[in-house]
């Protein structure tokens, strides 16, 4: 049971997709609930396993997300219900986000079904909010922590999550397992050209700190005149930066690519020479896995990223990539990486093989084996 799902695009429409597709393969029958959203962006349109069903649900105020967001509830729990009775599903997951409650209908159905629930969390809370966003945070913790606790299973990234969760949620320990995001390896070129491309692939949003990337983007050009910094898809930071790269003559060396189809992705990063991961340490980056940088050491690309974002199971500094204080810290470490193919090539094989673990067909298993160990 899931609130985002295609023709939606996102790194979380992505986990969806991709859990899907792995369960199915492996030989489970798979349904996905989700509401019936009017969907104005960039399409995603990925290739479902045939054993897949797919069930959307009405939805009032189908065309505002926002709202969809909190009205979805009643009619996905209906339809969970009626299909589960149907079905007999062995048990019930569900993707988590603070700002929807389709985990919420997702807890009544398996109360009501008498079947387990598990609920895979990608981003545990917002970032800091003040006046009237503040109170409706507020109303939002409320709802999560209970359906949190309701659940038989709370899947988190790592350990700092598993923290946040417990503290924040008052989620017991007992009832949080550490089930990370994966990638597809096959679809990832694992060799790349040795070139003069930093790249950087997701959604802009300010949390991501692309604008930390862009400001220090002078003093690297200043260094290697033929570098490119590019820069796949867009968001609601994404006029600003243009705007500032127009102003301060950069549109020669920074390239605003925009929105590309997923399968356009690893033909860009096999011509890249490092990948840019979160720039920004905020509520919603510490510790997070985003999927662009598993794709970027799928890739074999070393990583760069802020300090306090990124596990240290994912970047290992001076193993695979850097981690950085500052934007000076990160113009030298571009350069430096730049300037030596030899250490291109020792961080990028290095992140390939620290990558290995994360394919989704691990990730697939483990929510199964989760499930098995639930005493229901």
């Amino acid at each position: 049971m899931v609130f985002h799902f295609p023709p939606i695009s996102g790194g979380g429409v992505v986990v969806i997709v991709e859990l899907a597709n792995k369960f199915a393969e492996l030989g489970h029958d798979v349904t996905i609930l989700t509401p019936d959203l009017e969907w104005k962006g960039e399409k995603y349109e990925p290739q479902l396993n045939k054993k897949i069903i797919v069930e959307k649900v009405q939805t009032p105020f189908r065309s505002n997300l926002k709202i969809a967001a909190r009205r979805c509830q009643d009619n996905m729990e209906k339809k969970g219900i009626e299909l589960g009775k149907q079905n007999n599903y062995d048990f019930i997951l569900s993707i988590f986000h603070p700002f929807h409650l389709v985990p919420k209908a997702a807890v009544a159905c398996g109360k009501e079904l008498q079947k387990p629930v598990l609920i895979k969390i990608d981003d545990a809370i917002y970032e800091k909010a003040k006046g009237i966003k503040k109170i409706q945070r507020g109303i939002e913790k409320m709802y999560n922590s209970k359906t949190l606790q309701n659940a038989d299973k709370v899947l988190v990234m790592n350990e700092f999550t598993k923290k946040l969760v417990n503290e924040y949620y008052s989620v017991s320990k007992n009832r949080i397992s550490i089930v990370t995001n994966g990638t597809d390896l096959k679809k990832f070129y694992n060799t790349r050209e040795n070139n003069r491309r930093v790249i950087f692939s997701g959604a802009m949003y300010h949390h991501r700190g692309v604008d930390v990337l862009i400001d220090c983007a002078s003093k690297v050009i200043d260094e290697i005149n033929d570098v490119e910094f590019l820069l796949l898809g867009d968001g609601p930071e994404i006029t600003k930066l243009q705007e500032f790269v127009t102003k301060n003559n950069l549109s020669k060396n920074i390239i605003f690519k925009g929105w590309v189809q997923r399968e356009e992705i690893p033909k860009f990063l096999a011509k890249s020479s490092i990948g840019i991961g979160p720039l920004r340490s905020t509520d919603v980056t510490k510790g997070a896995l985003p999927i662009k940088v598993l794709e970027y050491m799928a890739s074999s690309l070393p990583v760069l990223a802020m300090k306090g974002t990124l596990p240290e199971d994912i970047l290992k500094d001076e193993v695979n990539g850097y981690v950085v204080k500052n934007p000076k810290e990160l113009a030298q470490k571009i350069i430096h990486i730049l300037k030596n193919d030899d250490l291109q090539n020792k961080m990028g094989k290095n992140s390939n093989e620290m990558v290995q673990k994360f394919d989704w067909k691990n990730v697939a298993e483990s929510i199964i084996n989760e499930y098995q160990l639930i005493n229901f």
